[in-house]
């Protein structure tokens, strides 16, 4: 698993680091929260969410999400997407929602590893279309990526969260 990394490296799937979390909301306005994240609210190299909207102004199928979960924008990933939430709400289906797996990856150290250029451009990589480039999570889930050691990772979240001073599960306001 770890041939031709540095040592202490390892190869890990996707799918061990995050899962996608698909409870679909069908009537926003019973969805019973307060927040709709839609890409719009999404900034490009931020993990903050700083904008929102509220479930009455959408009326199609959302997502769900839940505090720390990631929002990934799946359509134009070149746009560079990903917010981290501090809140229960419902998110845009052109998004992905995605939940660290503990025992793949440091819950703190996903999003910040999402933000990387290696990260970004495997996603645009695998995007299908051309004029709204799609991720397909089954896709992804397959992508494998080389990260350091579990230490590492740790140092890695602590020097992003501290030089971002942000914490990533506040409220909102």
């Amino acid at each position: 698993m770890s041939e031709g990394l540095k040592p202490g490296w390892q190869r890990w799937r996707f799918e061990q680091m995050a899962q996608s979390i698909n409870e679909r909301v069908d009537d926003p306005s019973q969805a019973g929260v307060a927040y709709y994240v839609g890409l719009e609210h999404l900034d490009s190299d931020s993990l903050k969410i700083r904008r929102w909207g509220v479930p009455d102004d959408v009326s199609a199928t959302k997502l769900l999400f839940e505090p720390r979960d990631i929002i990934f924008g799946r359509r134009r990933a070149y746009q560079r997407k990903l917010g981290v939430a501090e809140f229960r709400g419902i998110a845009s289906a052109h998004s992905l929602v995605l939940r660290a797996k503990p025992a793949g990856v440091l819950p703190e150290f996903l999003p910040f590893f999402m933000q990387s250029d290696l990260f970004m451009e495997r996603a645009q990589r695998i995007s299908v279309g051309s004029l709204s480039p799609t991720i397909n999570w089954k896709r992804l889930a397959k992508e494998e990526f080389a990260l350091p050691s579990l230490e590492e990772r740790r140092r890695i979240a602590l020097h992003h969260q501290i030089a971002h001073a942000r914490p990533l599960a506040a409220s909102p306001g």
